[in-house]
C-alpha cells in the first residue's frame, strides 16, 4: 500500500488492512484505534457505502524506514533490521545507511575475541536434510555440517580419503571395504563407528527415490568391527566409490533421529541457530581436519536488492568502506528453457520446438539486454559447449508447420530479477512473430513442491553441478525433483536411463565423456530443452578478507576464509 502514499496519506478500504494483517474487519478497527491512542497515525473511517477510509503518518514511509534502519543500526539489533530490509521496499531507500550495513553485516570481531562474519541471503532455508535437498545453497551448506566416507578431487579426476583413511575392493569390484578414521567426533560428542555408515546407507535406501540411486546397487553392508566396514555390491560397479563422495551420502549418527533443526553431523561447522530468516554456523573445534578460521558465520534472509547491494564485506580504518575486489569465475551449470511434454499441446510438437529453438537466439537476447559477458550453453557442462547457430528466417514457416492457432501459453521463470528479465524479453519475441505467452514466476518452495507441473508449457530453470560433473551429470537425471525426469517425454527418459547404465559401466572418463555427449545430442536433437547460457558468478569482497576459494555448486568455501587482524 506504501505506493499509494501522497502527502503521508493513504486511502484505503478496510478489507484490504483485514488481509494483510489476517484478521477480521472488528479487529482492523480495533488495531488502527489502538495506532491513533499511540499517536502513530491519524485514522479517517470511510463513511458510507464504497467510501474510503484515510490514514494519515506523522512522516512518510520512507523516513520513518530510513530513520528505523538507522537506529537498528545504531543499536547494532541486526534481526530487526533485517526484518526491514525483508520487505519490497526501493534500494534508494537504505542507500545513505548501505555503509552502516555493510560495515554491521560484514567481518566483525566481538568482545569475545570471536571471527564472525556476516552476510545476506535473498530467501529462507527450505530444506537441510540430505535426502530433500534440491536447492545448490542448501546442498552447499550440508557440505559445510557433514563429511561423506571420501572426496572427490577435481584437480585430479580422483576420489581421496576423508572419514574413511584408506578403502578397497575385492573380488572384482563386488566388494568394498572401509577403514574409518579413529577419533572423529559428532558435534554431540558421541564417536563416528561403522554403525553410524550403516544407519545412513540404510537411510538413504529407504529414502525417496531423489537419491536412493546412489545405495540400489548396495545387496549387503557388515560392521565388521567398530573402524571397519564392508559394502557387498548386487553387480561391480566403477562409478561406485564417486557415490560415496556425494554430499548427500554424509554420515549421520545412528544413537539418534535425524532433525534438520538440531543438525548433528561431523562437518567443520555445527549447526548453532536456525530460525525461519536468520541461519548461524559455528565452527567445530573438534573437527577432524583443519578447524575452519572464522568463529562463525551468520546469514540474514533479506530482500533480493538488498542481497545484491550487500556482499561479504570488512569493516576498514579508513574513512569508509574500502574498495571492494570481485571474484568471478564461471559456473559449473547452466540456464536452460525446458518444454513440458506431459501436457500434451503444441508445445510438444517438433516443428514448435524447433520454431522456439531459433526464437530464443542468445545473441540478439544478450545484446538486448545489454550483458557485458556471457557464455553460450549448447551442453551442461562449458567445457563441452559451442555456437548454436539460429535463423529467424525459419520461425514463422515452423510455426505453420506446427499448427499453433495463437493459443495462450504458460511460461514459468524463477522470481529473481534476471530470470524476469529473460522472461520479459522472451515473451515480447514471441509476440512479434504471434506466440502468445503469459509469463508467471514462482519461487524455489514452489519448485520444490512442483505447484506449476500442471500449470506450465514452458519453464526457464538452471542447473547447477557439484564438483564431480560426471556423478552430477547421473543425478541430474535421476532425481525426481528436477525438471528433466518431470518434463521429458518417457520415451526419452528410458533411452536417457540406458545411456546412463553405459555411463557407470565405464571405468575411463573420456568414455563417460563419449556418452554423455551423446545423451546431449539427443537432448538437442528433439529440443527437449533449449541451452542457453553458462553464468559468470561473481562476488564481492572486501580485500582483508582471504583465501576465497570457490567450492562445490558455485558457492564460497567457508572454512578457508579469514582475515587477518
Amino acid at each position: 500500500m506504501y505506493k499509494r502514499e501522497k502527502a503521508c496519506t493513504i486511502s484505503f478500504k478496510l478489507t484490504e488492512v483485514a488481509d494483510l494483517w489476517y484478521t477480521s474487519v472488528k479487529n482492523a478497527k480495533r488495531i488502527l484505534n489502538s495506532l491513533v491512542e499511540k499517536n502513530w497515525l491519524t485514522y479517517i473511517p470511510g463513511k458510507g457505502r464504497g467510501n474510503l477510509s484515510m490514514i494519515t503518518f506523522p512522516t512518510s514511509f520512507q523516513t520513518e524506514v530510513e530513520s528505523y534502519v538507522k537506529e537498528c543500526l545504531h543499536n547494532e539489533q541486526l534481526d530487526l533490521a533485517a526484518h526491514i530490509l525483508r520487505l519490497p521496499i526501493p534500494q534508494s531507500w537504505i542507500a545513505k545507511s548501505s555503509q552502516d550495513i555493510r560495515r554491521l553485516f560484514g567481518y566483525q570481531e566481538d568482545a569475545s575475541s570471536s571471527d564472525v562474519l556476516r552476510s545476506f541471503i535473498s530467501r529462507p532455508v527450505t530444506t537441510l536434510d540430505p535426502l530433500k535437498v534440491a536447492i545448490a545453497f542448501e546442498a552447499h551448506l550440508i557440505e559445510q555440517l557433514g563429511d561423506s566416507l571420501v572426496k572427490f578431487d577435481p584437480t585430479t579426476d580422483t576420489v581421496t580419503p576423508h572419514l574413511a583413511h584408506h578403502y578397497e575392493t575385492m573380488e572384482k569390484g563386488h566388494k568394498w571395504i572401509f577403514y574409518l578414521r579413529k577419533g572423529v567426533q559428532f558435534h554431540h560428542g558421541k564417536e563416528l563407528t561403522s554403525k553410524d555408515v550403516e544407519a545412513t546407507l540404510n537411510r538413504v535406501k529407504e529414502g525417496p527415490a531423489s537419491f536412493s540411486w546412489l545405495t540400489k546397487g548396495i545387496e549387503q553392508i557388515e560392521c565388521v568391527n567398530r573402524y571397519k566396514i564392508t559394502l557387498t555390491l548386487d553387480h561391480p560397479n566403477p562409478f561406485f566409490l564417486r557415490y560415496m563422495a556425494s554430499p548427500n551420502l554424509c554420515i549421520l549418527p545412528a544413537d539418534i533421529p535425524f532433525h534438520e533443526d538440531d543438525w548433528i553431523g561431523t562437518g567443520p561447522f555445527y549447526l548453532k541457530e536456525r530460525k525461519e530468516n536468520k541461519l548461524v554456523l559455528a565452527a567445530y573445534d573438534r573437527y577432524f581436519r583443519d578447524r575452519p578460521l572464522l568463529d562463525e558465520i551468520h546469514f540474514y534472509v533479506v530482500s533480493q536488492e538488498i542481497a545484491d547491494l550487500v556482499n561479504y564485506t570488512v569493516e576498514s580504518d579508513d574513512d569508509g568502506l574500502t574498495k571492494p575486489l570481485q571474484k568471478q569465475e564461471i559456473e559449473s551449470g547452466f540456464r536452460y528453457l525446458i518444454f513440458n511434454d506431459k501436457k500434451k499441446n503444441v508445445v510438444c510438437n517438433p516443428a514448435f520446438r524447433k520454431a522456439i529453438y531459433h526464437l530464443l537466439d542468445m545473441e540478439v537476447m544478450a545484446r538486448e539486454l545489454n550483458w557485458e559477458k556471457w557464455i553460450e550453453a549448447s551442453s551442461f557442462h562449458y567445457s563441452r559447449s559451442s555456437h548454436q547457430p539460429k535463423n529467424a528466417q525459419k520461425i514463422k514457416p515452423l510455426l505453420h508447420e506446427s499448427s499453433y492457432e495463437e493459443e495462450t501459453l504458460q511460461l514459468y521463470h524463477l522470481d529473481f530479477t534476471k530470470a524476469k528479465q529473460e522472461a520479459d524479453w522472451f515473451v515480447e519475441r514471441a509476440k512479434t512473430y504471434g506466440i502468445r505467452i503469459k509469463s508467471t514466476s514462482f519461487t524455489l518452495d514452489e519448485f520444490v513442491e512442483r505447484k506449476m507441473d500442471s500449470e506450465a508449457d514452458l519453464i526457464f530453470m538452471g542447473e547447477v553441478s557439484s564438483l564431480d560433473p560426471h556423478l552430477s551429470f547421473l543425478g541430474a537425471f535421476y532425481n525426481e525433483k528436477l525438471l528433466f525426469r518431470r518434463m521429458f517425454p518417457d520415451h526419452a527418459i528410458q533411452w536417457i536411463d540406458h545411456q546412463l547404465e553405459l555411463v557407470k559401466a565405464s571405468p575411463i572418463s573420456e568414455d563417460r565423456e563419449t556418452l554423455m555427449k551423446g545423451i546431449e545430442e539427443k537432448i538437442r536433437g528433439e529440443n527437449l530443452l533449449i541451452f542457453q547460457h553458462h553464468p559468470l558468478k561473481t562476488r564481492t569482497f572486501h580485500p582483508l578478507i582471504k583465501d576465497v576459494q570457490f567450492q562445490s555448486f558455485g558457492h564460497i568455501d567457508l572454512k578457508k576464509l579469514w582475515i587477518p587482524h
